[in-house]
């Protein structure tokens, strides 16, 4: 890009510095100069002007003004669209402390707006009934889907989490009443698509996709959809918004399922503790 050859200055003479930096400092009033306007407000000459627009790799001066406005349009654009973004350049250490509670509440907020109580009931009422759990996902929405099938494995339930389609494992527990959860943060995601189309057309999982906004193609093969909040940050910070609001969703359904199997789990924890001394280790508490 020119704004960044002319930052970098890389065998510029002295005087092709005076006009680069003219230019950095004038970028929207340069377009309208003609060359020899250029020289005379760099205190150079035409021909220095003429010469680092050569080695800017420009076919000549206009080619150059033309790079120029586009480059111009485009940053106005990039600032327009990161002045909505609440993590900046300058923020400090204390401002992101501050900031961070403030996107995990709006994305769990903006999730829990978009709610709906029947879907999640329904699904309840299968998830109650469930023999097997899995959770699938890809890049980190799988780390995601990993941490959900620990968290729900506490409840005695068989769990698994998946990148891709294992067919002879499904084929070979088709019986069992599986929930499988599938999770992308966009929606739109082709892989976790065609897992579901595979769990859909060849097991008999009840397949619930949570998801991102664009959930047009996997909404087909899913029993339901739980909707997630997602903020399309130019930072990445769709991740945390993503991550926080998928963690909320998931929460919710570990939380119905404690609920509806709480005196079965309730005994389960009080059998952990009588044979907690089993697993203490003396040797260690000694020394």
């Amino acid at each position: 890009m020119i704004m960044e050859k002319l930052k970098e200055q890389k065998d510029f003479t002295s005087h092709e510095r005076d006009v680069a930096r003219y230019i950095l400092e004038h970028p929207e009033q340069v377009p309208v100069m003609s060359a020899g306007e250029l020289a005379q407000a760099s205190f150079t000459s035409k021909a220095t002007v003429v010469r680092l627009i050569q080695k800017l790799g420009m076919g000549g001066y206009q080619e150059f003004k033309l790079k120029l406005v586009e480059e111009n349009i485009q940053k106005r654009r990039l600032d327009q669209l990161l002045a909505n973004e609440p993590i900046t350049g300058d923020s400090s250490c204390s401002d992101i402390i501050n900031t961070l509670p403030v996107l995990y509440d709006r994305a769990i907020t903006n999730t829990r707006l978009a709610l709906d109580k029947n879907v999640l009931n329904r699904i309840n009422n299968v998830l109650q009934k469930a023999e097997c759990i899995d959770f699938y996902g890809t890049g980190i929405s799988y780390v995601l889907a990993q941490s959900a099938a620990f968290k729900f494995g506490t409840l005695g339930v068989e769990c698994s989490a998946y990148e891709s389609i294992n067919a002879y494992y499904l084929a070979a527990r088709n019986r069992k009443k599986t929930v499988a959860f599938l999770i992308s943060f966009t929606g739109a995601n082709h892989a976790v698509t065609r897992m579901a189309r595979y769990l859909r057309e060849a097991t008999k999982n009840y397949v619930v996709g949570i998801v991102g906004p664009h959930n047009e193609a996997i909404r087909e093969w899913c029993h339901e959809i739980v909707e997630v909040a997602n903020r399309d940050s130019l930072l990445s910070l769709d991740v945390i918004t993503s991550f926080t609001g998928t963690t909320y969703v998931m929460d919710i359904f570990f939380s119905l399922l404690l609920v509806g199997r709480y005196d079965e789990h309730a005994q389960s924890s009080l059998d952990i503790l009588n044979h907690m001394h089993l697993l203490w280790d003396e040797s260690y508490h000694k020394t």
